[in-house]
């Protein structure tokens, strides 16, 4: 037989069989209330025996609260002689472990410290912190020679920019002890009597633990970082100021950056750093013909001692 004689062939049976008997409504519906009464009752059958069941294992994994040896099981009889290990539910091949506490060492490395003094970032807005680095710009400006004074003045044109005396102190680091280290950064213009233009200083105190320079002494100690002057190209020189050693670091021309700056470190690691510059970048205003002080006199102001600051 083929696929075309099959399919004649069910369609002949299909056309002979008697057709469906009418559906009564009502009928159908009494039907399907009985078969849902016999459902309800087969689950309310089935639950109630679960329940003995669960009951009948709860007594017997229930261990001895009252801290016998064996199992407590229904009717408070022991199924287990009292030498016999407790049951437990790990299986015997999975064995429990806990790691050991952290120890101080390990909770320190994982917390970050917070910023001192309650501060919320790094720079000190007010109290003793910040006093420290007005302190450093007054007395950049009363250290200065006859004929160089430092000015307040505002940027020409840039009422965004704000004033060009500034100061900042911010939190740098703590030391392997807990020691706070900070800078204190002061910059102001300065004006060179009988001549046009105006200059810029810049001073930076870092105070003790700081490892800017860490243990080099001389020249070495500016190689790797030069700032505040930003060309590497110029020349480095020693300049002995009352016995003290101080290394000047002078640009080989104008750039964006200080001209010239004084390093000197205390043996205590202090760093004072103060810069120059003929003109004060972005002001507006014309620059100085020639730096506002010498190299000698910017050596002086750096190992003034009233800039050890801790």
């Amino acid at each position: 037989m083929n696929e075309h004689e099959l399919k004649s062939a069910l369609q002949d049976v299909m056309v002979a069989s008697s057709p469906p008997p009418p559906m009564d409504a009502g009928a159908a519906l009494d039907r399907g209330r009985r078969a849902d009464r016999r459902r309800k009752a087969t689950w309310a059958v089935a639950v109630a025996g679960l329940g003995v069941v669960a009951i009948a294992v709860g007594a017997v994994l229930v261990p001895n609260l009252a801290g016998g040896d064996g199992v407590q099981v229904a009717g408070g009889q022991s199924s287990v002689p009292a030498s016999a290990p407790p049951m437990t539910s790990v299986p015997p091949s999975v064995t429990a472990t806990l790691s050991p506490p952290p120890t101080s060492e390990d909770a320190k490395a994982s917390t970050e410290r917070p910023w001192p003094n309650g501060q919320g970032d790094r720079t000190s807005t007010n109290g003793p912190r910040a006093d420290k680095s007005v302190a450093v710009l007054n007395d950049l400006g009363s250290s200065l020679p006859n004929g160089v004074e430092a000015v307040d003045k505002a940027a020409v044109g840039r009422l965004d920019y704000g004033p060009l005396r500034r100061t900042q102190s911010q939190f740098a680091d703590y030391t392997a002890d807990g020691l706070e280290i900070w800078e204190y950064l002061a910059y102001t213009p300065v004006v060179r009597g009988g001549t046009e233009g105006v200059g810029h200083l810049w001073m930076q105190v870092e105070t003790k633990g700081n490892s800017r320079v860490e243990d080099v002494s001389g020249c070495g100690m500016v190689i790797r970082q030069t700032y505040p002057v930003t060309d590497g190209s110029g020349r480095c020189d020693i300049l002995d100021v009352g016995g003290k050693q101080v290394v000047v670091v002078t640009a080989a021309g104008p750039e964006n950056g200080m001209e010239q700056a004084a390093f000197y470190r205390y043996d205590d690691s202090t760093l004072v750093i103060v810069a120059q510059s003929r003109e004060y970048l972005n002001s507006g205003h014309p620059a100085l013909a020639e730096r506002p002080l010498t190299s000698q006199q910017l050596a002086a102001i750096a190992v003034d001692p009233k800039f050890h600051l801790d």
